[in-house]
């Protein structure tokens, strides 16, 4: 099972471990790409999305462990219909 494990890139350029992982299957059984967006959360009228800014596979030594570097930010108004 392909495990993703999310990071932020801090002010200083250095890695974040968000302590964050999804399996796959949670986006479509592909793995992002830089440029695409997943919907973090939700609620009432308000969700946060993770933009991919970069991946990075075989991270740690594991061959199914791919790490992607995220910004989190709040739903844009025309997001909110997709959560």
């Amino acid at each position: 099972m392909t495990v993703l494990r999310l990071y932020a890139r801090e002010a200083g350029g250095r890695f974040e471990d968000l302590k964050h992982e999804m399996d796959l299957s949670e986006c479509g059984g592909v793995c992002p790409a830089p440029g695409d967006h997943i919907m973090a959360s939700w609620s009432g009228e308000a969700g946060t999305v993770w933009d991919v800014k970069g991946r990075y596979f075989k991270a740690k030594g594991f061959e199914d462990y791919i790490v992607l570097i995220v910004e989190e930010r709040d739903a844009r108004p025309d997001e909110i219909d997709l959560f």
